[in-house]
């Protein structure tokens, strides 16, 4: 059996941590959750160094921008410039409603943004909703956003 693709959640805060992993598990999503609580952390281990030398890339990257130090857009940059991590699909996923974060993203190439939601089963819908960036899934009409779309805007 191949081993699970891996998701680097970038959240600095434990309660948030803690929901993401509780939403992948009643997702039924088959996956492996990693976490970083600050960009140090996710440079070190995208390069490779020290205890993360043989990491490897992970699938998919989700993302808050409110970071202790080197904020998210800042690491987003770093990610999106770094020869081995450029091509990660990001996922935001963070309090920050503002257009100007939104659009700074969108330019920067993340794959989706996500304000953080207001209940657990939103949370839910939301990481389920994460197949489509994982190999070898495809999103159900469950989790397509396009799936609520009517059939003549799809």
């Amino acid at each position: 059996m191949p081993p699970l693709p891996e998701i680097l959640l970038v959240e600095d805060r434990k309660d948030d941590r803690d929901l993401f992993a509780s939403a992948v598990a009643a997702s039924g999503l088959r996956v492996k959750v990693e976490t970083a609580t600050e960009a140090t952390e996710v440079v070190v281990r995208l390069n490779r160094i020290g205890r993360y030398a043989d990491a490897a890339l992970p699938a998919l990257i989700v993302l808050d921008l409110r970071l202790p130090g080197l904020n998210g857009q800042a690491l987003l940059q770093v990610i999106r410039t770094a020869y081995r991590s450029r091509k990660v699909p990001v996922v935001i996923l963070t309090g920050s409603q503002s257009p100007e974060d939104r659009a700074t993203c969108e330019q920067l190439g993340i794959s989706d943004y996500m304000v953080k939601p207001q209940s657990f089963s939103e949370l839910q819908e939301f990481v389920a909703s994460l197949r489509r960036f994982l190999p070898g899934e495809e999103p159900t009409p469950r989790t397509s956003r396009l799936a609520k779309l009517p059939e003549e805007m799809r």
